[in-house]
């Protein structure tokens, strides 16, 4: 999974003395565990990593960090299967509808009423309040007034909020600024500049290889709305929104009205217009509509592609890859450019969770959730030292840390607060007054800004020097001017986002029909791009109304007419 929000792994803001304390006069005076059981419990689980996770040296899918710490308190763990991240749902389904599945899944919005409703998971209202403690009480509470309430099925609890600043997912261009450089073009503001840009490093060689062998925008058509390079992103150039990796409706508030922001027809129109014809011209990778979420992993380290849309974490991965493949490879990031004018792009950023923790209605023990839950916000969001930070939250570009726990329960806030201390600790070259988590992110980026300014940085990535790749990693967040990191403050500043209007349990008809007009849309926008009319979207909307899109928006303005 993603989820996301992969970049958010360190300290949170701490908690009150007397929190604390009460907390803890409460676990003696009741004896209980918080954090796990005195006797094992068993839990059945099923795990996925995408191509980019890497494991610390001699860790295994049953042997690591994090699975240690649950043996530890009392979970007795038993793997039921083990996929690639891209396989994750499709397996999580079939094993659901085998009726043999994981005791602790990872859910949409969606799916979460879906098995609330059909018995599928348990009810931990009870749970919850027995359990939580105070820290995983204020983790939840980050989310904003309606997390714990976007939970909730019929009035009771079901699942836990992954809750973060959901500005920090807000998507953004990423464009090799080294090929702008050879080319002698500027970094585009505007789609149709976009488009000459693409065009330009579809044919004119940015690289300086001699070979035919670069194209300009790579687009997830597979996995569709999604964190890398999903198609939404482009539109949102436009001011539209049809989709988001949440797997709930993405509906956006438009001259006073609730809207779903696929529905908006000129918007979407003109950015099919636009990407028919960089497919025609060659500028978008003929295949795609098929490419997926390792596809372009590979294209963008191996130097194929030279622009893509992803949250301000975008580049930690591809970096590494691609300046091994060209030491000269540098990677810059800004807004989406505009599509219909100065001031159209708008990101969509959600203000529900992206997804929630739930425990099978089969689980002897619901609890073990809500006690997991703990165990995740303590290790994550408030680790002892740099020691413990380094062992959970993991080491970026050496191995995945966090992505080894069931529930990854990471900062709400830290991913956007620590921005600015690190960029301006590191250009100061002062790095004493950080915290134990931010210096950790920090050294890595001297390692690599040194290796560069000494010449050895061919050298050092020759033998995958740790430190040196997770320096390029974080550089490309916390240490470039142009980095992810700073784009994300602007985009904040600026505040230019299309927020969703509907920030509650999805109705049952917005359950019901989102799978198929999620999957709908999706299909058409991949159709029409490769060679179908663009008019063809009206007869789609027209479609997507009847098919129960008219009926979930009309509830949605109901929702928002009585709660603003």
């Amino acid at each position: 999974m993603m989820k996301s929000g992969w970049m958010k792994k360190a300290t949170a803001v701490g908690l009150s003395a007397v929190c604390v304390m009460g907390l803890a006069a409460s676990a003696s005076a009741e004896e209980i565990n918080f954090y796990g059981f005195d006797e094992p419990v068993t839990l059945n689980v099923g795990v996925a990593y995408n191509s980019d996770f890497s494991w610390a040296p001699g860790e295994s899918v049953e042997d690591n960090a994090w699975w240690n710490l649950y043996k530890e308190n009392g979970f007795d763990l038993q793997l039921m299967y083990s996929v690639d991240g891209t396989q994750q749902e499709t397996k999580r389904t079939t094993a659901i509808a085998s009726g043999t599945y994981p005791d602790i899944m990872y859910v949409s919005g969606a799916d979460m009423v879906k098995y609330a409703q059909t018995g599928v998971i348990a009810d931990v209202t009870e749970a919850f309040d027995t359990y939580a403690t105070d820290e995983l009480k204020e983790y939840v509470a980050a989310g904003g007034e309606g997390a714990l309430d976007s939970a909730k099925v019929d009035g009771k609890l079901y699942g836990i909020p992954q809750v973060y600043d959901n500005h920090s997912a807000a998507m953004m261009m990423f464009i090799r600024q080294d090929w702008l450089e050879n080319l002698g073009l500027e970094i585009p503001t505007t789609m149709e500049e976009l488009k000459a840009v693409a065009l330009a490093f579809t044919e004119q060689d940015p690289d300086g290889n001699g070979e035919n062998d670069t194209y300009g925008l790579a687009l997830n058509g597979k996995d569709g709305f999604t964190y890398w390079s999903g198609l939404q992103a482009f539109f949102e150039g436009y001011g539209a929104a049809p989709g988001h990796w949440n797997g709930q409706f993405t509906f956006i508030e438009k001259d006073g009205e609730v809207v779903w922001g696929g529905s908006l027809a000129e918007e979407m129109k003109a950015g099919l217009t636009d990407l028919q014809e960089m497919y025609q011209n060659g500028s978008l990778a003929k295949n795609f509509g098929t490419m997926d979420y390792n596809q372009l992993l590979e294209d963008i380290g191996s130097g194929k592609c030279g622009i893509w849309f992803a949250p301000n974490w975008g580049a930690m991965v591809p970096a590494i890859d691609a300046m091994k493949t060209d030491i000269n490879a540098h990677i810059v990031t800004a807004k989406v450019p505009d599509g219909m004018g100065e001031g159209s792009s708008k990101p969509y950023v959600p203000t529900i969770p992206n997804g929630y923790y739930v425990v099978s209605s089969k689980c002897e023990n619901p609890e073990a959730l809500v006690k997991m839950c703990n165990l995740s916000v303590q290790k994550l969001c408030y680790p002892a030292d740099a020691e413990e930070y380094a062992m959970y939250n993991g080491k970026t570009g050496e191995y995945s840390g966090w992505k080894t726990a069931i529930t990854q329960l990471t900062s709400p806030t830290e991913s956007i607060e620590c921005v600015q201390d690190i960029f301006d600790s590191v250009t100061a070259g002062e790095l004493d007054g950080l915290s134990d988590a931010r210096r950790v992110i920090a050294d890595t980026i001297v390692a690599y800004t040194t290796a560069v300014e000494d010449g050895t940085l061919a050298d050092k990535l020759a033998v995958d020097d740790a430190d040196v790749e997770s320096g390029i990693s974080n550089y490309t967040v916390y240490g470039d001017p142009l980095g992810g990191g700073l784009t994300m403050l602007a985009l904040i500043e600026d505040g230019n986002f299309n927020y969703s209007a509907y920030y509650y349990v999805p109705t049952d008809t917005m359950s019901n029909a989102y799978s198929t007009l999620d999957s709908m849309a999706l299909e058409t926008l991949v159709k029409i791009i490769t060679g179908d009319s663009v008019d063809s979207y009206d007869d789609f909307l027209a479609s997507w109304e009847a098919l129960g899109g008219a009926d979930a928006t009309a509830e949605a303005q109901a929702w928002y007419d009585a709660n603003h």
